[in-house]
């Protein structure tokens, strides 16, 4: 009775090492898979990654080129810009100068007109002046020529009358006749030498009209001319008024165009400039994602280290499961060994009765009947190795109640692979 308990405890220990080995070759297996699946997913990691570096490499690559080409024709822009405002403002400065000389040409013009017109008044003014002494010598000729009409009249009356005298003192006779006639005839010379006078002082008067004739028509001929040259010189003066002033107008419209076709290339221009920079904005944008991502990858590459050093201490913690599992295989041996021991010790006293009525009692009896590898006459031991063999003595005593408690209830050791396959999840 005292040797079939140790035996049937010996044979439920090893049932136990059994569950625990069984255990441990399921963990080892998932291990296993899981070892394979973080390798697998570590070699396509480090493709993805090797692609994203050579992606971005390119990308980068490519962002640099187009960036570049940006930036110059940004740069020709800016420069094409320069040029036209260069241009825009010579060519404004040169109108600016042909504005002025125009503008000095102009004062000078409109002073030489109103030079001409003061002048056109002052002639005009002459003019009038010179026809009313025209008129008024006509006038004093038409008296002259009047007096002189009335003059001979007269005289023409005195000589008749004086003829008459003449006359009728010749027919007187006697010394007062001779006086008479004497005195008469003194009176006609008087009266002939006075009339020689006046013909002197009438052709006098004669050469003085046919002189100021002559001198109105050279005054208005004079007058004709100056006032047809006044008169050319003031069309000319008109005409070129009118050429500058149109010129002038081309000028203006010339300018206005110029300046819409400078308004139009600087909006184009602006245009230009707000495209590129919206591009390269937008190639700046990209290129920080592009970072953005190389950093994340970065980030995943020491998340990768990290799965690598955890992969790692599961390689180590299965290495250390495989030299548990090791160690249990040499204790079960052990212990399939001291069984058979036991069975040859049984065999050889088969004369004493067997008993089975202590194998059903119950999970205290079983309890209370664990074998014990170390006995309590070795664990009694002073020092260190003797509290080492209790420690492992009672681990050992804990793995065996354990084996049994999962060899009576299956569904406990269903729950306890989900339990650790969670916590081997949850770790990695």
């Amino acid at each position: 009775m005292a040797t079939m308990i140790p035996v049937d405890d010996l044979t439920e220990a090893v049932a136990a090492k059994d569950s625990q080995l069984a255990v441990l070759k399921v963990r080892l297996q998932e291990a296993d898979q899981l070892l394979s699946s973080r390798t697998e997913a570590l070699e396509a990691l480090q493709s993805e990654k090797s692609r994203i570096m050579q992606d971005h490499n390119e990308g980068s690559s490519l962002q640099n080129q187009a960036l570049q080409t940006l930036q110059e024709r940004l740069h020709e822009a800016d420069a094409t810009l320069k040029r036209e405002q260069e241009s825009y403002k010579q060519m404004q400065s040169e109108f600016a100068a042909r504005l002025n000389k125009m503008e000095v040409e102009r004062q000078n013009l409109a002073e030489a007109v109103t030079l001409a017109e003061r002048k056109y008044s002052d002639e005009k003014k002459r003019v009038d002046e010179l026809q009313q002494q025209v008129k008024l010598c006509k006038s004093n000729l038409e008296s002259s020529k009047q007096e002189l009409i009335d003059y001979k009249q007269k005289a023409t009356r005195i000589l008749q009358s004086k003829e008459k005298l003449i006359n009728s003192l010749k027919e007187g006779s006697g010394f007062e006749g001779l006086d008479s006639s004497t005195a008469n005839s003194m009176e006609l010379e008087e009266l002939r030498h006075e009339k020689e006078m006046q013909r002197e002082e009438i052709q006098k008067l004669m050469c003085q009209i046919h002189q100021l004739r002559s001198e109105l028509q050279d005054m208005e001929t004079q007058q004709v001319s100056e006032a047809e040259s006044a008169r050319e010189q003031l069309q000319d003066l008109q005409d070129q008024i009118a050429g500058q002033k149109t010129s002038k107008q081309e000028l203006e419209t010339e300018l206005e165009r110029l300046k819409q076709e400078f308004h139009y290339i600087e909006e184009d221009l602006y245009r230009t400039k707000s495209t590129l920079q919206s591009r390269i904005k937008d190639r700046e944008e990209e290129i920080q994602k592009l970072r953005n991502q190389l950093t994340n990858k970065t980030l995943s590459n020491s998340s990768q280290s990290e799965l690598e050093s955890r992969l790692h201490q599961l390689t180590e913690t299965l290495i250390q499961k495989q030299t548990m599992l090791e160690s249990l295989s040499t204790e079960k041996n052990s212990l399939v060994f001291q069984l058979e021991r036991l069975e040859q010790q049984m065999s050889s006293a088969s004369t004493c009765p067997v008993s089975m009525s202590g194998i059903e009692n119950g999970e205290g009896t079983r309890l209370r009947n664990v074998p014990v590898l170390f006995n309590d006459a070795e664990t009694n031991l002073a020092g260190m190795y003797g509290k080492v063999r209790k420690a492992a003595s009672s681990i050992d005593q804990f793995s065996i109640r354990l084996g049994i408690f999962l060899r009576r209830y299956p569904i406990a050791r269903v729950f306890v692979i989900i339990y650790m396959v969670s916590n081997s999840c949850r770790s990695c």
